[in-house]
């Protein structure tokens, strides 16, 4: 009856040391959910750094126009600056000759100059020089302003340029900000699998040490067995 127990219990044991070495398959760390999140935080990296691309090309355009526009200011300056030459050469026109300003008249007015008029009003010369002078200083001024208005116009699109650019520049540091933490993410990511796969390896040395002391029990419950027998 011992000797029955004896080898059932050798049997039993020999069985179990069978399965464990070579049916028995523990659990690995699986990867694919680490790998998935990776994959998604990448397809998320690229889609921002696109965007960021983006956003340099239109502040590459609002950069260029307001180059243009910033030269259009400094030419309208130059401007300014000549018509006030002009304007104080208007006051050259006090020291005019009678056929000078004759002239100045007839070249101003050329179409009133040819109706007949019987109008026979005349003006003294120095009153005519006067108003000579004053019309060229209100030619003058009135270019002055619309020159001056340009410039402001100007300006005023320069500045919502500029704050456009500062606009679009944070957006494009806000994605930056984020793609950062996504990179983090899949770091993350990466540590959890490298920690994963060190522990399955871990488990795999500790396995192989158990197999081949199961496969020296087995060998001696073998020889047992035979003994027994």
């Amino acid at each position: 009856m011992k000797k029955t127990i004896s080898i059932v219990v050798i049997v039993l044991l020999a069985l179990l040391a069978v399965w464990y070495i070579f049916i028995h398959s523990p659990a690995k760390f699986d990867t694919k959910p680490y790998d998935v999140k990776i994959d998604s935080l990448q397809h998320n990296i690229d889609s921002l750094a696109v965007e960021n691309i983006q956003l340099e090309a239109a502040i590459e355009v609002l950069e260029d126009d307001n180059d243009y526009l910033v030269d259009k200011v400094v030419n309208l300056n130059n401007k300014v600056v000549y018509l006030k030459d002009d304007l104080k050469d208007a006051k050259d026109a006090l020291k005019y000759t009678p056929t000078q300003v004759d002239s100045f008249f007839i070249a101003k007015y050329p179409n009133e100059y040819l109706l007949v008029s019987q109008d026979t009003t005349q003006l003294p010369l120095e009153v005519s020089k006067a108003v000579v002078v004053d019309i060229k200083e209100g030619e003058t001024n009135k270019s002055i302003v619309v020159a001056q208005d340009s410039i402001i116009m100007t300006l005023d699109e320069v500045v919502k340029n500029r704050e456009e650019v500062i606009s679009l520049l944070r957006d494009k540091e806000a994605k930056y900000i984020l793609i950062d933490k996504d990179k983090s993410g899949q770091i993350d990511n990466y540590k959890m699998q490298v920690t994963g796969l060190k522990t399955d390896i871990k488990k795999t040395e500790k396995r192989l040490k158990i197999n081949r002391f199961q496969k020296l029990a087995l060998g001696a419950a073998i020889i047992g067995l035979l003994i027994v027998k």
